[in-house]
């Protein structure tokens, strides 16, 4: 039951919601779900018509998308299924926190947060756990789906954690980073990074690729007692600086790097590395960030402020 009106006195007018809850609704939207993917992920998980997401021009600003499919469901007779699972996925969310991660992270979860409290003060009983039983049936068996696929990744990365643990037992330094390489290798398959193994180029050894945002990257990886010096991260630098003009760098050492390594890199020549340790990679296989999100906020931070090197649990606190 929406608190300012019956659901019978709704279904009496020419939209399901009232034009304030609409409008921040949309507003809620824009500014919970930050990523446009995770927009149209939304509109997918509550069967927004295909049709209808794909109309609009994905490439114009999150309020030119959101508006009109909001207001098209708000109209049609078969709208007010996607309208409710929505509201009730959007009010879902109790903060902001989920947005600290990002550059300014702080203004963000202010402004999500804003938006939730407006729209629970204008929704106070929204009918939309009296849905039909055909869309009772239909949100169960989404949430079966929705369940067995997170549940299929999350086994996978499960086992990969498992495996990095058990590589942190072997003391046999060659087969260690042997299994450093698969296993870094099959993390960035499971994120859909079309990753490449280990290669060769003239007086260079690679130990990877892969792609992100557009962006070729080469890989190296070491898992040795010391931290990495600067030696070792101008070697990548050079080989990096010899491809094409879209590749970067990412350089994982397990044992992290010597801070002058890091601080003589960062001021040098254009920074063309992101840098991640053992603690980095820990945080993605215990589900605290995913790799392409970990990536992206680096490479910010390599861009915005030439710092190559900050750790997830810094990103992730919204403190840098």
């Amino acid at each position: 039951m929406l608190g300012l009106m019956q659901s019978s006195e709704l279904r009496r007018m020419s939209n399901y919601f009232p034009d304030n809850i609409a409008t921040a609704l949309k507003e809620a939207i824009i500014n919970v779900f930050w990523k446009k993917q995770d927009v149209r992920a939304l509109f997918q998980r509550c069967d927004v018509d295909a049709q209808l997401v794909a109309a609009q021009d994905w490439n114009k600003y999150k309020f030119h998308i959101v508006s009109p499919i909001i207001d098209s469901l708000n109209s049609n007779p078969t709208g007010i299924g996607p309208l409710r699972r929505m509201l009730q996925e959007t009010l879902a969310y109790k903060d902001g926190d989920h947005l600290l991660w990002l550059s300014d992270g702080q203004k963000r979860k202010r402004d999500a947060e804003r938006c939730l409290e407006h729209l629970r003060l204008l929704v106070k009983d929204h009918d939309a756990a009296k849905e039909s039983a055909e869309e009772q049936k239909r949100a169960r068996l989404r949430k079966v789906e929705e369940a067995q696929r997170g549940a299929h990744f999350q086994s996978k990365l499960s086992d990969l954690q498992k495996r990095f643990l058990a590589y942190c037992g072997n003391s046999d330094h060659r087969k260690r980073g042997y299994g450093l390489e698969e296993l870094l290798y099959d993390l960035f398959f499971l994120f859909d990074l079309n990753p490449r193994g280990a290669f060769k180029r003239t007086g260079e050894q690679i130990d990877g690729a892969f792609v992100l945002g557009g962006d070729h990257y080469l890989l190296e990886a070491k898992w040795q007692e010391k931290p990495v010096i600067l030696g070792d991260l101008r070697d990548l630098d050079g080989a990096v600086g010899s491809s094409l003009d879209n590749t970067l760098g990412l350089f994982i050492s397990i044992n992290d790097f010597s801070l002058e390594a890091i601080e003589s890199y960062s001021q040098g020549n254009r920074p063309r590395l992101i840098c991640m340790d053992g603690g980095d990679l820990m945080a993605v296989l215990e589900s605290r960030v995913e790799l392409p999100d970990l990536l992206q906020r680096k490479k910010d931070f390599a861009v915005q402020k030439r710092r190559v090197f900050v750790r997830a649990a810094e990103i992730l606190k919204g403190s840098s």
